[in-house]
């Protein structure tokens, strides 16, 4: 029998841990062998913690041989392009010794992507590229000095010409499928549509007696290119609006000095990574979760933010983006959907002023846990 072979040799510690414990449960659902997942030894602690209360899970544990390897670390550029330059040599090495298998990589590596598309013509081994953010990377223009620059150029002829029948795309969602196929319609062939997968547990329970005071916050990596700037401004203006009523909370890693911005409360300190459990406990204490990325930041890219909100049953204020509205479309509204900063300004100020009717959203974020639990689904292999 046909084994499956998974093998990520990028991710450590808890890099899209989420992602990678929810992407592994599909590919469970999806095969019926063997399954061996080669990543490094942190990156499989995580995923194991992740779903150790995940009773079906257990049940398919015997399907799977874990194999550990110690991956480069670090979050610098320099760290990040050892961790690419020595994953390449390895998905080479096991690309060429799973040939008679299926093999399957959550991630796509740009300086594999160089001698990718010639090796799968070569093996004819049946393989499945996960695209994540780095889909982004084509479509953007970088100073020659950045990295960014030359993972968009060895990116960029694997997606030129055309792929072998035996190497798929598997793209996060209907919505980047579309855009992405507006470029690169010679692929559309070797594209595989999925929601991006997630591990709905029972949210955190919110222990916050003052119902007078109404929560907003930012959830995730936050920037400057993500719309910082915006959240600032909005949080500044209603923070001295409601002073007794508002407040305003950023959850997830940045690089901001905290002293800068009195009116945020940061629950980490700058350039730190927050455990999930932390997270997690901080993200259940808000009422709405704010995005203010723009459409050019999700034309290519799936978010793993707006499902901790739906984790968490937490109604969503945001931008309107094409991958926003894909999840809208699958499950109804779970908040709203702006078309411009005095539109979000108009919304918080209703939600303030107890204007908005929450009752269908709150049906809507359950309908959202079931279309895109882990559990649920499955893809063709």
């Amino acid at each position: 029998m046909r084994r499956t072979v998974v093998v990520d040799t990028f991710s450590v510690g808890g890099f899209h841990e989420m992602f990678n414990a929810s992407f592994l449960y599909v590919v469970l659902n999806s095969t019926t062998g063997s399954l061996t997942y080669i990543a490094d030894k942190s990156a499989i602690s995580n995923i194991k913690n992740l779903l150790k209360e995940d009773h079906g899970f257990h049940k398919l544990l015997n399907r799977i041989v874990f194999h550990e390897k110690s991956l480069p670390k670090g979050n610098s550029f320099y760290a990040i392009f050892f961790r690419y330059l020595y994953g390449s040599l390895l998905n080479i090495f096991y690309l060429i010794k799973f040939r008679a298998h299926t093999v399957i990589f959550p991630s796509l590596n740009p300086l594999f992507a160089v001698i990718f598309k010639i090796l799968s013509r070569i093996l004819k081994t049946p393989t499945y590229v996960v695209c994540h953010g780095e889909l982004g990377y084509l479509f953007s223009s970088y100073k020659v000095t950045s990295p960014l620059f030359w993972y968009s150029l060895f990116l960029k002829p694997f997606f030129r010409g055309t792929l072998p029948k035996n190497l798929k795309l598997i793209i996060l969602g209907p919505s980047i499928v579309r855009n992405l196929s507006k470029y690169y319609p010679n692929l559309a062939k070797n594209m595989i549509s999925l929601h991006h997968p997630y591990i709905f547990t029972a949210p955190v329970a919110k222990n916050d007696n003052k119902s007078d005071n109404i929560r907003f916050g930012w959830v995730g990596v936050a920037t400057e290119a993500k719309g910082f700037k915006m959240f600032d401004e909005i949080t500044k203006y209603f923070s001295d609006k409601y002073a007794a009523s508002f407040s305003a909370h950023l959850i997830g890693w940045h690089n901001f000095d905290t002293k800068d911005y009195p009116y945020i409360k940061f629950a980490s300190l700058p350039n730190v990574f927050i455990d999930r459990d932390k997270f997690n406990k901080e993200v259940s204490k808000l009422d709405y979760i704010l995005f203010f990325y723009d459409n050019r930041h999700y034309q290519f890219t799936a978010s793993g933010a707006i499902f901790d909100a739906i984790q968490q049953n937490k109604f969503v204020i945001a931008l309107r983006n094409d991958y926003f509205e894909s999840i809208f479309d699958a499950c109804g509204p779970i908040g709203f959907l702006c078309d411009s900063k005095e539109e979000l300004v108009k919304v918080i100020a209703q939600v303030m002023h107890g204007e908005i009717d929450l009752k269908q959203f709150s049906v809507n974020l359950e309908s959202a846990r079931n279309i895109f639990s882990c559990q649920q689904m499955k893809i063709i292999l």
